[in-house]
């Protein structure tokens, strides 16, 4: 277990319960800012591609609801699994934390 990662509920992704729409992808989301971080030179490519499996299996998951910055959140990490795809880890990181704003912003609006 990972516990380096640690999402905004205290929890490592594999304890998170979905309780929203937006939680399989946080996620998601979370374990992929995690396995393409700079420092994690060792075996990127192998990451990546984790990482990729992982965003495409929460997106299809994902249910769409009324929420923008929940659909703005799933088309960043659409976006990012592309660039994984093909090896673009610094993009991918740009697009991954820009999810996880649109992600805190959907919870912010949710309370």
């Amino acid at each position: 277990m990972n516990t380096e990662l640690v999402s905004r509920t205290g929890t490592v992704p594999e304890q998170m319960i979905p309780t929203s729409p937006g939680d399989v992808l946080e996620g998601a989301v979370e374990y992929a800012l995690a396995a393409v971080r700079p420092s994690e030179r060792l075996d990127e490519v192998s990451n990546a591609r984790q990482a990729e499996e992982s965003l495409v299996d929460a997106l299809r998951r994902t249910e769409p609801s009324a929420d923008d910055a929940l659909e703005q959140a799933v088309a960043c990490a659409e976006a990012a699994a592309e660039h994984l795809r093909y090896g673009e880890f610094q993009e991918a990181r740009l697009l991954l934390v820009a999810a996880r704003g649109q992600l805190v912003r959907s919870h912010t609006r949710r309370r």
